[in-house]
C-alpha cells in the first residue's frame, strides 16, 4: 500500500478509537466482554487450478456456545473480498456474517481465488465455471467436516454480484446445496452500469490500495480511487465511514469474467432446484433501468424474474429501497439481513 492508503487507514483507526472511547462513558469503565461474539477460525481449502491446485482462504464462524447444523457459505463479488460479507467498520451493523451468527447460523466467508488471502493465479486460469468448482469443493469439505472439524448437514450459498453468478453455477451444476441467496444479480443487466465500471477501471499494480499486494497480470483490474460511490452505490446516501472502509478493503477481479454468458443464461437458473431468495437494490446502477430489471416494485421484479427460476420450490424477492449495488453496505441493510434470517429459518433452520 502507498502512503496515502496508510494515512487513510490511520484516519479510520482514529475515528474508530474515538467511537470506542465514547462507548466507555464518562466513568471510564471498560464495557463488559461480549459473550455473544461468534467463535471464528480461519482455514484454507485446496481447490483445482489448472493442472494443479490453489488455496482458497476462508473464515468459519459459529454462534457463541452452540454448534449449528447449517452453514452459510458467502461468496463476494468483483473487486471485493471476504470483507464485503464481514465488514470491519461498525460490524454490528454491516457484518452480514455476524448477523447470521447471532441468529444461530454458522458462516464461512471466502476469498475467491485472485483476491484477499487466497492464491492469485494467472488470470487466464479463472473462469466462472472454474470458480464454481472451487465453491463445490468448499461445500463438500463443509459437509465432510474437513473445515472446522464438524460436518454440516445443511449448506446454503449466499452470493453477491459476480459471486451470485458463481453460486448459481455451482448450485445448478452440482446440486449439493440446500438453499441459495442471490443478491445484486439479475437476468437483465444494464449495460450503462457495466460501462461505468469499465471506464473507472484501474491497473491494480498502480492503485494506491491494491498496488504492491501481488504482481497482477493484465487480466486483473480494480476500480479507480473515489469511483465506488457512483459505480456501486449510485450516489445514494451512505455512511462516510463505510465508503472509506470500502475503498481501503477493495480488491481485484478478472475483468473478462463479467462478460461470461453464463451470468444471464436461463439454463443455469432454471436448473436450480432449491429455495431461492433474490434481492436487488431499487437504485442498482448495474441492473435497474427501463428495459432492464424492473426496480419499480417487488411484485414487478418477481414477475420479471420468476420465469427464470422454474425448478426452485420457492422463489422470494426483496427489493431494497434506496440501495445501489452493494446491498450489504447501505444504511438500511438491516432489512436485507432480517429478511434473510427469516427466510433461512423457514427453508432450512439453523440446526
Amino acid at each position: 500500500m502507498g502512503n496515502r492508503t496508510f494515512s487513510a487507514l490511520r484516519r479510520l483507526a482514529v475515528v474508530c478509537a474515538a467511537a470506542s472511547l465514547l462507548s466507555v462513558g464518562v466513568a471510564g469503565a471498560a464495557p463488559a466482554a461480549d459473550l455473544t461474539a461468534p467463535v471464528c477460525r480461519t482455514a484454507t481449502v485446496d481447490v483445482p487450478l489448472g493442472s494443479g491446485t490453489g488455496q482458497l482462504w476462508g473464515k468459519l464462524c459459529r454462534p457463541a456456545g452452540s454448534s449449528p447444523g447449517t452453514v452459510v457459505t458467502m461468496v463476494h463479488g468483483a473487486t471485493y473480498n471476504h470483507h464485503y460479507w464481514d465488514f470491519p467498520y461498525q460490524p454490528d451493523t454491516y457484518s452480514f456474517s455476524r448477523k447470521l451468527n447471532r441468529a444461530g447460523y454458522a458462516t464461512f466467508v471466502v476469498d475467491r481465488l485472485g483476491t484477499g488471502n487466497s492464491t492469485v493465479p494467472p488470470s487466464s486460469q479463472l473462469t466462472l465455471a472454474a470458480e464454481a468448482g472451487h465453491i463445490h469443493k468448499v461445500v463438500q469439505d463443509l459437509r465432510a467436516g474437513r473445515i472446522g472439524g464438524t460436518a454440516f448437514d445443511n449448506v446454503v450459498l449466499a452470493g453477491y454480484s459476480l459471486g451470485s453468478a458463481v453460486s448459481e453455477i455451482e448450485a445448478s451444476t452440482y446440486h449439493d446445496v440446500d438453499a441459495l441467496l442471490v443478491t445484486a444479480l439479475g437476468h437483465y443487466n444494464n449495460p450503462a452500469g457495466t460501462q461505468a465500471i469499465i471506464e473507472n477501471g484501474q491497473d491494480p499494480n498502480t492503485d494506491p490500495v491494491t498496488g504492491g499486494r501481488h504482481p497482477y497480470d493484465a487480466g486483473y483490474a480494480t476500480t479507480k480511487p473515489g469511483s465506488r460511490a457512483t459505480v456501486f452505490y449510485a450516489n445514494q446516501p451512505m455512511d462516510p465511514g463505510v465508503l472509506l472502509a470500502d475503498e481501503l478493503t477493495k480488491d481485484v477481479d478478472v475483468f473478462m469474467e463479467a462478460s461470461d454468458p453464463l451470468i444471464t443464461d436461463p439454463a443455469v437458473s432454471r436448473a436450480i432446484d432449491v429455495p431461492v431468495l433474490f434481492a436487488l437494490g431499487d437504485h442498482d446502477p448495474l441492473m435497474c433501468g427501463a428495459g432492464y430489471e424492473d426496480c419499480t416494485s417487488a411484485a414487478g421484479l418477481r414477475a420479471q424474474e420468476a420465469p427464470f427460476w422454474t425448478s426452485a420450490p420457492s422463489f422470494e424477492v426483496l427489493l431494497l429501497p434506496n440501495a445501489g449495488h452493494g446491498l450489504n453496505l447501505v444504511p438500511n441493510t438491516g432489512v436485507l439481513q432480517s429478511t434473510t434470517v427469516d427466510w433461512l429459518d423457514r427453508v432450512v433452520g439453523p440446526c
